[in-house]
């Protein structure tokens, strides 16, 4: 099903598709910022169902993402130029290794396909970026820089990974940064003032459903 608006054009009213996903809280979740990370799922698990997808994106990255931002702009500020500054000095993942070996954020590991990070994920499993440095990617919790060494392919999802690096500059700790973050999806979990018909059901379950005027 495809919502539709009515706008005025002259004398007659032109149908133009709703193009949100949800208001919450004021913060806008549009659908075409769905879909790369969507894409990427039903690539990976085509079997997991559109649903599966549109909640992981919501729960895992995009929502807190957007709380995030909204709530420490100056200190993300902050970490983003010092994960801008490596970008610049570290040009390939041995390099990024490198110049990190001394932070606490830096980490060496075997990424499985579908337990990294979106972001993460998006980019180390693009055997053209083997080697490479991504750019700088928001994360909810601040910024990181990843880079991979070995792709271990398999023609099942679930079996692939990555050898890379992540170097993280973040606001919080992980611990601080759960704990804040249940504490404002708690504040806002019934503050949805727009869900799309399509993706009434697509919700993460901790915000409760929209209230009928």
């Amino acid at each position: 099903m495809t919502t539709l608006l009515l706008t005025g054009s002259g004398c007659s009213d032109e149908p133009v598709a709703e193009t949100r996903l949800l208001v919450l809280d004021g913060i806008e979740i549009r659908l075409d910022e769905l879909t790369p990370y969507v894409d990427f799922l039903l690539d990976s698990v085509p079997e997991g169902g559109r649903k599966t997808a549109v909640q992981r994106v919501l729960e895992e990255h995009l929502l807190p993402l957007r709380l995030a931002e909204r709530a420490f702009p100056q200190e993300r500020g902050a970490v983003r130029a010092q994960a801008e500054t490596m970008k610049q000095i570290a040009g390939n993942a041995a390099e990024l290794e490198q110049h990190a070996s001394a932070m606490p954020t830096k980490r060496r590991a075997n990424y499985p396909r579908l337990h990294a990070r979106l972001p993460v994920a998006m980019f180390l499993f693009r055997p053209e970026n083997l080697g490479a440095v991504s750019d700088v990617l928001a994360m909810p919790e601040g910024f990181v820089l990843v880079g991979g060494f070995d792709l271990h392919d398999s023609v099942q999802a679930l079996q692939q990974s990555v050898d890379a690096v992540e170097v993280g500059f973040f606001t919080h700790d992980g611990a601080g940064f759960r704990d804040w973050l249940a504490a404002e999806q708690a504040r806002v979990a019934s503050k949805l003032t727009f869900v799309h018909p399509d993706y009434v059901f697509a919700l993460p379950d901790w915000i409760k459903p929209l209230q009928k005027p």
